[in-house]
């Protein structure tokens, strides 16, 4: 399978060259900053998000994000989207844990509940596309090595059961490539703390 992989983008829709892709993964904070009331956000996630989606003409594997508190809305068949199933061989979670009043947070272990509901049932999806990265893998600030802001039961939950693959965003400044026994670890973010255009789709083969 060979992925194309963007998290972060907060309202901007890049200029993808699908053409070698099988598919495309985007890992949630879709939206752009119009508050945290979810249908100031539809018209531009059916009129703007949707057609984009539409034009890519491959399969498209979408998770929410904090900033993404609309989850309704009508999208193009080629579209697979979810906050907290699995679709095909892909995972699919939104949660993150709690920072503020944001969309799609909880406490870990209320994730933890939530990750073993989803696999605890014999089936392990060799891709997951999550939201939040792992605690300590991938998930660091510039200025602040030291400072971890990742999933603690995400993690566990990739001790236990290890994909293939994770995908994810969240953490701007964690962008990058990490491992987690035999799991890689893609936080795929492409815009910067300042959300200033920084970063390019990732290219992935499994």
């Amino acid at each position: 399978m060979r992925i194309l992989a963007i998290a972060d983008t907060h309202g901007r829709l890049p200029k993808l060259n699908a053409s070698k892709a099988d598919c495309i993964m985007i890992a949630g904070d879709i939206c752009p900053p119009r508050g945290r009331i979810p249908e100031a956000q539809l018209p531009w996630l059916e009129c703007i998000f949707a057609p984009w989606v539409e034009s890519l003409g491959k399969p498209v594997y979408l998770t929410l994000g904090n900033h993404d508190f609309c989850n309704y809305f009508k999208g193009p068949p080629n579209l697979r989207y979810g906050t907290e199933s699995i679709i095909d061989d892909v995972l699919l979670f939104s949660w993150t844990p709690k920072l503020d009043n944001w969309a799609w947070e909880a406490e870990e272990d209320v994730l933890d509940e939530k990750l073993e509901a989803l696999l605890d049932k014999g089936q392990t999806p060799s891709v997951w596309l999550t939201h939040s990265p792992p605690w300590g893998i991938c998930d660091g600030w510039g200025d602040a090595p030291d400072l971890h802001n990742g999933s603690h039961a995400l993690r566990a939950a990739v001790e236990k059961y290890q994909p293939r693959l994770v995908i994810c965003g969240h953490i701007h400044a964690g962008a990058g490539i990490g491992k987690l026994g035999q799991t890689k670890i893609y936080n795929v973010s492409i815009l910067d703390g300042d959300r200033g255009w920084f970063g390019q789709p990732v290219r992935i083969a499994i």
